[in-house]
């Protein structure tokens, strides 16, 4: 792979994927054509759920360990993915970032698990969690430097090809497992009140009275079963039904 019209048909086979095991499926056999052996996609977060992709085959072992290390900002890939929008080699990482002890020792354990040179392709959506997509070979090998530019193009589009499956497979499960949906109304006032606007703010704001503005919200607490309005904001951001842009960017 790595000639342009090869990549305009990965580009079609992900926009026309029904599911994220479709397009797993696909990815690893675009990882494999290119020379990769593994490839992990995701948002950065240390859980599954909802509308936020993940999309791994590495090691399973390695995987395991650490998922149950729970600090993705332990990961060198990830950390570096938060100072650079343009794509990166896994060798490059140690003049990207100041790599501490324990960040060494994710690179080097990842060798001991068979995953060798990386290719990093950064994901940056406003309001979202950052995410990106990778593609590594086996301890010892090598990939040609000149299908780069090909890589860089798959994994953007891969990763916008299971955001969108990822928020199909969310709004599913609302449909069908109980999931709190907050009404637009109620959106609109936890949005200033998660900006630090008080009731009489937000009523002001929206021409309603501080006794709606109050019921609304207490209403969206009952349905997620919180206590507090800092819960219920964490809560949301969570599901993706208010995004951090909503509330940093006003």
């Amino acid at each position: 792979m790595g000639q342009f019209q090869d990549v305009q048909e990965f580009i079609r086979l992900a926009r026309s994927a029904k599911t994220l095991a479709d397009l797993r499926s696909l990815l690893e056999g675009t990882a494999k054509s290119f020379g990769f052996t593994y490839f992990m996609l995701g948002h950065h977060v240390n859980v599954i759920r909802g509308n936020l992709a993940h999309l791994s085959n590495y090691p399973v072992g390695f995987a395991e360990a650490m998922s149950k290390r729970r600090r993705f900002s332990d990961d060198p890939v990830m950390r570096a993915c938060q100072t650079k929008t343009a794509s990166f080699r896994w060798s490059e990482l140690s003049s990207l970032i100041p790599l501490s002890p324990y960040q060494a020792e994710v690179l080097t354990n990842a060798e001991r698990a068979g995953i060798g040179e990386g290719f990093t392709v950064p994901a940056s959506i406003p309001g979202e969690c950052l995410g990106s997509c990778s593609f590594a070979v086996r301890t010892g090998q090598a990939f040609d430097e000149r299908i780069l530019p090909a890589v860089q193009y798959v994994g953007s589009f891969a990763f916008e090809a299971a955001r969108r499956l990822a928020q199909t497979d969310a709004l599913t499960r609302d449909m069908t497992d109980g999931t709190p949906v907050l009404s637009p109304r109620q959106l609109d006032c936890l949005v200033l009140i998660a900006q630090g606007k008080s009731d009489v703010d937000t009523a002001q704001l929206l021409g309603l009275s501080k006794s709606t503005v109050h019921e609304y919200i207490e209403n969206a607490k009952r349905k997620y079963g919180v206590a507090s309005r800092v819960q219920l904001i964490i809560r949301t951001l969570f599901d993706n039904q208010l995004g951090f842009d909503d509330i940093i960017r006003h």
